[in-house]
């Protein structure tokens, strides 16, 4: 274990590269186990480089959060319309206690913050409004699916918003820059293309390795920031 907490990333990127390849192949069986290793590597990569009494209440917030992306990760690994749905909870559960971890980093106070929220607000809005336009006669063949795809990515917009409001807090900028903000960035585009793919070009198959590896590099980026922050 003392491997995993000194160099935790690697085996992590290790893993997912091989993930990746396994994708790619459509060896289905072994993507399956190496997706399940992925989460639990960043999560005791995490806890085991954390400060040992401090931040106590924040080191729950991010276990829940990536626990519930574990959960995410197992349930989408059923192709069936009930776990993707199933699915898109377990991950709102995850990027609700993301967005609540960034917030208790830094809360929204003072004009910066205000200012930061309403740039970034728009440029989500513009981002939304295009992909959705994209995708509008796709997800008009499958009505059931609508309203939970808006609802987790509003939920996944307000986790953007709450990382992006970090870049407002001085000490914990870099943070935000070099981890938080590309993370939660990551993470929309992983989840836009897995919608493109999984409801518009189903046949391009190289597309679940690209939201593979800009999955992995999202949670990647958000434990280690995660990581930083909370040894303090």
């Amino acid at each position: 274990m003392q491997l995993l907490k000194k160099h935790g990333l690697i085996v992590f990127w290790m893993i997912l590269f091989a993930d990746c390849y396994f994708l790619f192949e459509q060896k289905y069986n072994y993507h399956a186990y190496a997706k399940l290793l992925l989460l639990p590597i960043l999560i005791y990569f995490v806890f085991a480089n954390s400060s040992k009494n401090r931040f106590i209440r924040s080191k729950t917030l991010v276990f829940i959060g990536m626990f519930a992306a574990w959960v995410g990760d197992a349930l989408l690994l059923n192709s069936s319309d009930a776990f993707f749905i199933w699915g898109m909870v377990a991950f709102m559960i995850a990027h609700i206690f993301y967005a609540i971890s960034f917030f208790r980093i830094q809360r929204i106070v003072g004009v910066r913050s205000y200012e930061v929220l309403v740039v970034v607000g728009i440029i989500l809005a513009s981002i939304y409004y295009q992909m959705f336009k994209f995708l509008s006669e796709d997800l008009d063949l499958v009505p059931q699916f609508k309203i939970p795809i808006y609802l987790y990515a509003a939920v996944i917009g307000i986790m953007a918003l709450f990382a992006s409001n970090i870049i407002t807090n001085n000490s914990k900028r870099n943070l935000a820059i070099q981890y938080f903000l590309p993370g939660a960035v990551l993470f929309i585009a992983s989840d836009a293309i897995l919608v493109i793919f999984k409801f518009k070009y189903v046949d391009v198959q190289y597309l679940e390795v690209i939201v593979m590896l800009t999955y992995g590099y999202a949670q990647c980026l958000l434990a280690e920031g995660f990581g930083k922050f909370l040894k303090g």
